[in-house]
């Protein structure tokens, strides 16, 4: 039996031997419910906090396991990509998404791997997606600038190109610059923008690092569009720093070609051909300086003698082409009537050509003036009627050109 105690509910006296209150019917009882209550919540709360660790646990295993499922599926496709297996790296692609949904890496290679498929329109759905949520990403432009190119869009590729070439790149981002300028400019001059893309290229080459490679590539470019004067410095930058490149040779030998300086291109196509082998172009450049070297005479520091002998076989030379023009042409050159240039050329090279003789030539300037005009008069004509013409008379009809821009 207990002794008398106090209700602790109600404050009244527990008479001895009772074991609960008689005025609120509270006690040891309902005290020992109280206690065990706190202990199953605070059991609760554990038990509660174990379950979450174990839940939050298992999330990030798992977690950390698509992560892991979607880098190796990742990196099989880029792999099987840029082996040329485009297919396959679709499939790879497309599972890595699974594992990693709406992730931009993915789905930029992904919309590689289509285009590389032909899947075109995929491939700018994809692209469009991730620009609208980043437009300065200089990757995504570059590749719709490439599907825009591929399907024909001149004005659209542009355009991406553009926002490529100023865009934002996660790394490399001047490199990555110069390379987005150097396709515009090749695809400008595939479509035949040529001004469009002189423009690319001068711009560019204003600010190209001490890169013998790059600088080559600039000014082959600038060759395709005709900018010779800004070609030949980068060639001569280009063969400072590699003097023995084949590439940088060709291109100042054909660059000094093209603006008349013959002589330039002479020693800088010899030096290339020297190396090795050269292409077909360049052996035929070198072939014609040579032949209008020594072919000219009115070239300077030449005896008398010797540019006596040359304007002779100048003037013999174009003879040849001119009766040889006029068979093709089916013109008698014997008709009185001198109804064509190729008669009215001939009729003045044959009143001159009695005279045209070394010994003539070789005391009379003016008479070797003469035949020598009229050499080239002859090969300007012929080659109106019948075309441009080859060897000694391309060298001569070069040589002509020379002369008119010596005059002007």
């Amino acid at each position: 039996m207990q002794a008398e105690r106090r209700c602790e509910q109600c404050g009244q006296m527990i008479p001895w031997g009772e074991q609960k209150c008689p005025a609120c019917g509270g006690g040891d009882e309902r005290f020992l419910w109280r206690v065990s209550r706190n202990e199953l919540l605070l059991l609760s709360v554990l038990v509660l906090i174990i379950l979450f660790s174990i839940t939050t646990f298992l999330v990030k295993t798992y977690r950390a396991k698509e992560r892991e499922l979607a880098q190796e599926w990742y990196v099989s496709g880029k792999r099987e990509l840029n082996a040329g297996h485009a297919d396959v790296a679709l499939r790879d692609f497309r599972s890595a998404l699974v594992y990693s949904r709406n992730d931009p890496l993915i789905e930029l290679q992904l919309a590689h791997a289509l285009s590389a498929a032909g899947h075109y329109h995929e491939a700018r759905a994809y692209l469009l997606g991730l620009w609208e949520s980043e437009p300065g990403n200089g990757t995504v432009n570059l590749e719709l600038a490439r599907l825009a190119a591929g399907s024909g869009s001149v004005a659209e590729a542009v355009q991406y190109y553009h926002d490529a070439i100023y865009g934002q790149w996660d790394t490399d981002t001047t490199d990555h610059r110069r390379q987005a300028r150097l396709e515009l400019a090749e695809f400008l001059l595939k479509v035949g923008q040529k001004a469009e893309a002189q423009a690319e290229l001068i711009a560019f080459a204003a600010d190209l690092p001490p890169d013998p490679a790059l600088q080559t590539q600039v000014a082959t470019l600038l060759l395709k569009t005709g900018e010779y004067e800004h070609a030949a410095p980068l060639f001569r930058q280009a063969l400072r720093l590699r003097p023995n490149s084949t590439p940088a040779l060709e291109g100042a030998g054909e660059a000094s070609f093209e603006m008349r300086n013959y002589a330039d291109a002479r020693r800088y196509l010899a030096r290339a051909r020297r190396l090795g082998a050269v292409s077909p172009q360049s052996q035929s450049l070198l072939e014609t300086a040579t032949l209008i070297q020594e072919s000219d005479p009115l070239a300077p520091r030449l005896s008398g003698q010797e540019r006596a002998s040359r304007a002779v076989r100048a003037f013999t030379q174009s003879m040849q082409r001119l009766n040889e023009c006029a068979a093709a042409r089916g013109v008698s050159l014997d008709n009185n009537q001198q109804q064509s240039d190729l008669q009215k050329v001939h009729a003045l090279a044959s009143a001159l050509q009695p005279q045209v003789r070394e010994r003539n030539l070789s005391h009379d300037p003016d008479l070797l003036l003469k035949a020598t005009d009229m050499a080239f008069e002859i090969e300007k004509v012929t080659e109106r009627a019948c075309g441009e013409p080859r060897g000694m008379d391309l060298a001569l009809l070069l040589l002509s050109q020379v002369q008119e821009g010596g005059n002007e």
